[in-house]
């Protein structure tokens, strides 16, 4: 098989998860500035290679809202800012958080506290994985909590 062959079959058979995140701290009440309600917001995501050989995985970033303002509001759009690579072994998991995902948006380290930050997180992996997303929020004075807990599909790249 050609280096070209393999590539177009790898390519053929990539699987994707497109997953929402939500990180960081929302002050203002204005429907014209307040994407979200006032409150700190989390998300946390797991990855879990279930299968019996490595799998190649790319992360890409889409941040729809960077330090409070948006920058994909319709008309706008916006494209991947950064991306990431790693390979899982067999049975292994690993996670991302509003620490990397900020990382990953603002530089390395992210500036705390973290500027409400939202987007897309595109896995895109040679096999099919285990994708979960946790997300929690608690209002400004970090007193209620609510928590939510999401599988995200795979789809055919």
């Amino acid at each position: 098989m050609s280096e070209q062959e393999r590539a177009e079959q790898e390519l053929a058979g990539l699987v994707s998860y497109s997953v929402k995140f939500v990180c960081g701290i929302q002050d203002a009440d204005e429907l014209k500035v307040g994407m979200v309600r006032p409150g700190i917001y989390a998300t946390e995501i797991n990855i879990h290679n279930y299968n019996n050989t490595e799998v190649r995985v790319r992360k890409l970033v889409l941040p729809l809202v960077i330090g409070g303002e948006p920058q994909g509001r319709e008309p706008r759009f916006v494209g991947v800012a950064n991306q990431d690579n790693i390979s899982l072994p067999p049975d292994t998991a690993t996670m991302d958080d509003s620490f990397r995902i900020g990382e990953l948006v603002y530089g390395s380290p992210p500036p705390e506290p973290l500027p409400l930050t939202i987007g897309y997180l595109e896995i895109v992996s040679t096999q099919p994985l285990a994708v979960d997303a946790v997300y929690t929020v608690s209002d400004r004075e970090r007193r209620s909590i609510a928590i939510d807990v999401n599988r995200i599909e795979g789809r055919q790249k």
